[in-house]
This record gives structure tokens, C-alpha cells and sequence, in this order.
């Protein structure tokens, strides 16, 4: 994920779209955060911690106990040989790697992809087409033909003749 930036989401529903699904649409007062009074505003805007418990949102991965826990931790007992005592607990998304848990209220903003040779022509395409007749198969027969092209083995007496 080398390039990608996350930038705050001032949307007022976050994006929940990896942890699990929505079964009923979130009722909202309004649709924007200016102009409007106050508690409409504030009864609209939700975060990261008011959807999740939500009782129309179902998580997709939720630890059942502690050893779910313990089991997506970061720590490898045979790597590190004396560890704290945190370190059983740290998850991956707290050190930074991407997984379905979203931290913040924020979204992936990826760079642009950079245009090969500055233009958008795709380069691909065969590069190299081999002859069918030229690959030496494993299971080859011992009548096989090991002539130089051109040249052929007639059936009758072996002499070799150029056509």
C-alpha cells in the first residue's frame, strides 16, 4: 500500500462498507452539515462507534472471545522470544496494515496510476511466436523428424532429399 494517503471523511455516515452491511437504510434529518440547526445536524452525523451499534448493523468478522483475539495479533512466539505483555494484544490495524477494521473515519485516497511512455497505448502482445515444429516434445515417437527444415526423409530406403 505504498502511495495511498487517507483522508478525513466528512461525509456524515462513515464508509463501513468492509466490516459488515447495513440490513436498514440510516435515517438522516438532512443531507448537509451547513445551514441547518443544530440537533438535525447532530442527530444526522454519526461515527465509527455510533453505526457499529447500531442494531440493523451486522459485523462480518467479530471475535467471539479472547483467543480470536490473541490468534489475529500481530506476535509470532516463535520469532520473538520474550515479549511484553501487550504485544499478544496488538492487531495488525493498529500498526498500520490494511484490514476489514477501520480506525478512523477516513478513506483510501490512491495516487493516479502513471501512464506508461506518456501515453495510454498498452504495450503487450506476443512478443515472440515460437513454431509448433521446432519444440521436442518429452514422449516423442523415434520416428520423429530431426531434419533441418526444408529437408524430409522419404519412407522408402531413409535417403534425404531437399524440396
Amino acid at each position: 500500500m505504498t502511495g495511498v494517503k487517507q483522508v478525513r471523511n466528512k461525509r456524515l455516515l462513515p464508509d463501513l462498507r468492509k466490516e459488515g452491511e447495513l440490513t436498514k437504510e440510516i435515517v438522516l434529518t438532512t443531507k448537509e452539515k451547513h445551514g441547518v440547526p443544530t440537533g438535525s445536524r447532530l442527530f444526522s452525523h454519526h461515527t465509527l462507534a455510533s453505526v457499529r451499534k447500531m442494531s440493523f448493523f451486522h459485523p462480518f468478522f467479530l471475535p467471539d472471545d479472547s483467543l480470536d483475539l490473541i490468534l489475529a495479533a500481530t506476535y509470532n512466539h516463535s520469532t520473538e522470544i520474550f515479549a511484553d505483555k501487550e504485544d499478544l494484544y496488538l492487531q495488525p490495524e493498529t500498526i498500520g496494515c490494511d484490514t476489514w477494521r477501520r480506525l478512523r473515519n477516513a478513506y483510501d485516497k490512491h495516487p493516479p496510476k502513471q501512464v506508461h511512455l506518456g501515453h495510454p497505448m498498452k504495450c503487450g502482445g506476443i512478443s515472440e511466436r515460437k513454431s509448433p515444429f521446432s519444440v521436442k516434445l518429452m514422449n516423442s515417437g523415434v520416428h520423429s523428424s530431426q531434419t533441418n527444415p526444408g529437408y524430409s526423409r522419404q519412407p522408402a530406403g531413409g535417403a534425404i532429399f531437399f524440396y
